[in-house]
């Protein structure tokens, strides 16, 4: 099934667990840093509508007992820690795969105790709308949500888009429930969990704006603030800091409030949490990445391997290219999304046009069963080019490949242009082997093949897996490729043949009910390539 990128259908790239409500963001504490001091701040309790009752009037304390990891920069947190972390405190720990906060209330994982959810001010008339990456499968459960969620950002990540609606309050956040709920089939009543032997939370985050947290009870949540972080750092606070020591005893909810000023944005990440310890609970592997323009998930923060700057560089260095080194925009002569993005060019420049002047021109497919498509980030709007505002939001040709059942769906692009005499829009054969092979700059959740297609009567999704490819490793990060025709090999292990090629075409495969982000954002010419910058 062939369709020419004219008219896009929109998609929602949201994905809401639950949303709750919260009142009175205002209030609480600044963490101070690790080894700082201050004794005359007193926290206040807030009251919590969602929770129930009214507002308990808990006396301050005077004293505080706060305190940030000496390794909040967790990039190099193994190394640079002056005492090593109490890391039996730890209750969730995403960079080791980790998706549930073990809080001990629910072993069978049946009540949703310690599952990760987003929360907003929607349910007080507020119209914030949360974002986290569209990795969820159809009617996927919430636990396998979550898991995808947090192995996509190797964290638990969201952005907020403020709204003003007619909530007292601008906010988003994310949170879990420390025991669940009485009966996630009937009920969602919350239950409660004695935590006063935690001694307090330690949290490692990144945020571009400053973070609430709140410890919720009966009638009451108590509150801290923490401040942004453009690296991820671990923060810990007392039960007693907070005046919570008593309330501690009876908790329902964990929760992390980002509040916001209408028509803005805000980014939040927490890669772990742990009960409270001075030199902190967590060891986290990793760096704070902001996801670029080039990324169907644009400003989203997420938690980066360490060894993954490694492994970018020694592959560089063992790719056998060298020579000084270059950008992607340099080995993409051929289509390069910002470029094209500034100067309203919809199409690949394959200099090789038939002189039917439709070479290059960007298709999708799928297989004849029809159940596989391509869902766009835009919409089309009368008298509106839908390529070059497609290519202005992506900087790119982005989208998300779903599957209602198992098959294959892809984009890909004539090289010549359609066949000048009878062929119904077919593609004609062109001589690429002057590139020398290809260069392609992409993210993208799945592997994902390229495909070199001599076909030219339409019959190239029947055949597809027989024709020579070579599989671009799946990457959430924007990461560069470059393969020789040789690297293009058949499922027979034949070589291809650059001389006689019609289209260039971009093939993933799913299983029913996945989805599948992808931004293919630079193509070039391997002839070109001396050596990527990473």
């Amino acid at each position: 099934m062939f369709r020419r990128i004219s008219g896009i259908a929109a998609s929602a790239l949201l994905l809401g667990f639950v949303a709750c409500s919260d009142d009175n963001p205002s209030g609480g504490f600044d963490v101070p840093a690790y080894g700082d001091s201050s004794s005359s701040v007193e926290p206040a309790p807030q009251s919590s509508d969602d929770v129930g009752g009214s507002a308990a009037n808990v006396a301050s304390s005077s004293s505080q007992n706060v305190a940030e990891s000496s390794s909040s920069v967790i990039a190099n947190s193994s190394s640079s820690a002056k005492t090593p972390k109490n890391t039996a405190a730890c209750l969730w720990n995403a960079s080791k795969g980790d998706y549930l906060v073990n809080t001990g209330f629910d072993p069978d994982s049946t009540r949703g105790a310690g599952l990760w959810y987003n929360i907003s001010d929607d349910p007080d008339g507020g119209v914030t709308e949360v974002y986290s990456p569209d990795v969820c499968g159809f009617e996927a459960p919430e636990y396998e949500c979550a898991e995808a969620l947090v192995e996509y950002c190797g964290s638990y990540c969201a952005e907020y888009r403020f709204r003003k609606g007619t909530s007292a309050e601008i906010f988003g956040g994310m949170g879990f429930n420390v025991a669940g709920v009485e009966d996630p089939h009937a009920s969602h009543a919350l239950r409660y969990g004695d935590i006063s032997d935690w001694g307090g939370i330690c949290v490692t985050y990144a945020a571009d704006r400053d973070v609430l947290l709140r410890l919720y009870t009966d009638d009451t949540f108590y509150q801290a603030e923490f401040g942004k972080s453009t690296e991820f750092v671990e923060k810990c606070v007392t039960w007693d800091a907070l005046n919570a020591a008593e309330a501690s005893k009876h908790v329902s909810s964990i929760r992390f409030i980002m509040p916001g000023t209408d028509g803005t944005k805000g980014h939040l990440s927490i890669a772990a949490v742990g009960k409270y310890d001075a030199n902190g609970a967590c060891d986290v592997d990793g760096y704070a990445y902001v996801l670029p323009k080039s990324s169907v998930d644009e400003g989203i923060i997420v938690l980066r391997s360490s060894s993954s700057k490694q492994s970018s560089s020694e592959q560089s260095s063992s790719s056998g290219i060298t020579g000084p080194c270059t950008t992607p925009e340099s080995v993409s002569d051929l289509w390069y999304g910002p470029r094209n993005a500034r100067n309203g060019n919809d199409f690949v420049n394959t200099g090789l046009d038939n002189g039917s002047e439709t070479s290059g021109y960007w298709f999708s497919f799928s297989d004849e069963k029809g159940d596989a498509f391509v869902s766009w980030p835009v919409m089309q709007y009368e008298y509106e080019n839908v390529m070059n505002l497609l290519i202005e939001v992506c900087e790119g040709i982005c989208g998300t490949f779903k599957y209602r059942s198992e098959g294959v769906v892809g984009i890909g692009f004539n090289v010549a242009g359609e066949a000048l005499s009878g062929k119904n829009g077919a593609p004609d054969i062109a001589d690429v082997s002057a590139w020398g092979g290809l260069c392609v700059t992409y993210t993208s959740e799945s592997d994902m093949d390229v495909v070199m297609s001599n076909d030219t009567a339409f019959t190239y999704i029947e055949k597809i897996a027989l024709l020579p490819k070579v599989t671009l490793p799946k990457s959430v990060e924007v990461k560069t490729v470059c393969s020789k025709w040789s690297d293009f090999v058949s499922y027979a292990e034949t070589p291809s043949d650059p001389t006689h090629v019609a289209s260039i075409l971009f093939v993933v495969y799913g299983n029913a009910g996945s989805e599948s982000k992808f931004n293919v954002i630079g193509i070039g010419k391997y002839a070109d390539v001396q050596n990527i910058c990473k």
